[in-house]
């Protein structure tokens, strides 16, 4: 199976004149691109269309370098999660293939913005498509609101057909769509299911917005679908983090519900966690919402459970319910919001190499840190290798200050985004060619959180961390 090729299909031009023909093939096997002239009855006719050929050549040839279709030219970062990539420098579109599984039986198709990039990252969630045979997309510089104006349908369209005919994998052309976004893109699922209800499987939408919302992650007006546009029957997955709970969100979800009562609006509370994290429990439930909708994509019936209420109520009120695939999903979503049980809330914060990071609770990542203050002094730029340790701890309230005692075993440190690997616990290699290098992203530098459990005592802790780097 090829691993980087061009995404252009094959091609097959034919030169007649009366009883005598020539074909033109393009043949691309095991990465391996190939040109072949087939003379057919006549061998004056190739003297009469050589100089037909050649002119085709170069035609062909010029379309391949304008196509965004390109193979990339570095393979490391391809090397490392995915099995093809195409298009240009910055505005790539790469695909992880389902290991073990001969049929790519849907797609998760996710535009860059932070948590996205968690998800290939994590070994548990992508065994989890792996066994169900779904193909991962990460595409960077997608549209935020999926406004069909702006091409973007053509784009997808573009690249969905680079990767069937990249991989070999021509059921890829027609697999159904999962979309997935975070934040600044969680308005996008809604709106590309909304275009492409046919070709939807469900919609997840991460810590971000209900459908037709005027609350849009990217801050700007949300597109309007029209009076005949709707996501009737197709399972959607809304998911807001209970420590960055806004009412002004949840609301129009449970109203949309009611307003298009054939729409299929699920909803969890991310017990115990933030905005910026992804954490195993919560990958567990998309993929577990992921197989129902696989094993029935348009369901008519399903379960009615109550929304989640901070102080652990439950409400009957079917105004105040979502949808859910059946019980058993009732149960997972139960389970979740009786994880966060305790009732002292702790706090959690970091060293780096043995620096400070400063805290500021105004900012949208309150925890910011400058790479340059553990850079060698005559360092121009990031050394090759670069590493630098993480230290969590417990805290007071300021984040500054450590809690004397506490136990610091507990506390994970999470790569989210940004040119890194995770080499140990608490350990980082800076890493200029991650696959999701581009100057013009979303959001810079390196992300990442500090995450410590809840039990009967005490709350689960959540901290973001951004490390910004030097130019």
């Amino acid at each position: 199976m090829p691993r980087i090729i061009p995404g252009a299909a094959p091609w097959l031009f034919t030169f007649g004149h009366r009883d005598s023909a020539i074909e033109v093939k393009h043949l691309n096997y095991l990465g391996i691109s190939t040109y072949i002239v087939v003379v057919i009855n006549s061998l004056p006719i190739i003297i009469m269309f050589t100089r037909i050929l050649i002119s085709a050549f170069a035609i062909i040839l010029s379309i391949c370098e304008l196509s965004g279709n390109q193979p990339i030219q570095s393979q490391n970062f391809a090397d490392k999660l995915f099995d093809c990539a195409i298009g240009e420098q910055g505005k790539r579109a790469l695909l992880r293939l389902p290991k073990g599984n001969s049929e790519v039986k849907a797609i998760l198709y996710c535009h860059q913005n932070m948590t996205e990039e968690v998800l290939f990252r994590s070994k548990p969630f992508t065994d989890c498509m792996d066994t169900l045979g779904v193909a991962m997309a990460f595409v960077q510089q997608g549209s935020q609101n999926w406004d069909t104006a702006s091409g973007c349908q053509e784009r997808f369209d573009s690249i969905i057909s680079g990767f069937a005919s990249a991989t070999g994998h021509q059921e890829i052309n027609t697999a159904p769509i999962i979309p997935f976004g975070h934040s600044a893109q969680a308005t996008f699922p809604w709106n590309f299911a909304a275009w492409n209800p046919q070709r939807t499987l469900c919609i997840i939408s991460y810590h971000g917005d209900s459908p037709r919302t005027n609350l849009c992650g990217y801050g700007r007006a949300n597109i309007e679908w029209g009076r005949t546009r709707n996501i009737d029957s197709i399972p959607g997955l809304m998911i807001e983090g209970e420590y960055e709970w806004w009412e002004a969100r949840v609301r129009p979800a449970l109203a949309f519900r009611m307003m298009y009562p054939e729409s299929r609006i699920s909803f969890l509370c991310d017990a115990g966690r933030g905005h910026f994290d992804l954490g195993e429990d919560t990958q567990l439930y998309i993929a577990r919402f992921i197989e129902k909708s696989l094993a029935n994509p348009r369901p008519a019936g399903g379960e009615l459970y109550s929304r989640w209420h901070a102080d652990g109520s439950e409400s009957i009120d079917p105004h105040d319910c979502f949808w859910y695939h059946d019980n058993e999903m009732v149960v997972w979503t139960r389970r979740r919001y009786s994880a966060a049980h305790g009732d002292i809330p702790r706090y959690v914060s970091a060293k780096i190499n043995g620096q400070t990071i400063d805290y500021d609770s105004t900012r949208h990542v309150r925890m910011s840190f400058p790479l340059c203050k553990v850079l060698p002094s005559s360092a121009e730029r990031i050394p090759d290798g670069f590493e630098f340790t993480v230290e969590p701890f417990f805290s007071n309230a300021d984040r500054i200050s450590p809690v004397a005692g506490s136990d610091t075993s507990d506390i994970k440190v999470v790569l989210i985004s940004g040119p890194a690997i995770q080499t140990g616990p608490y350990t980082f290699r800076y890493d200029p060619d991650y696959f999701g290098h581009d100057a013009k992203r979303l959001w810079s530098g390196i992300t990442l959180t500090l995450e410590a459990p809840g039990d009967s005592t005490y709350m689960p802790a959540i901290q973001e961390l951004n490390i910004s780097l030097p130019h």
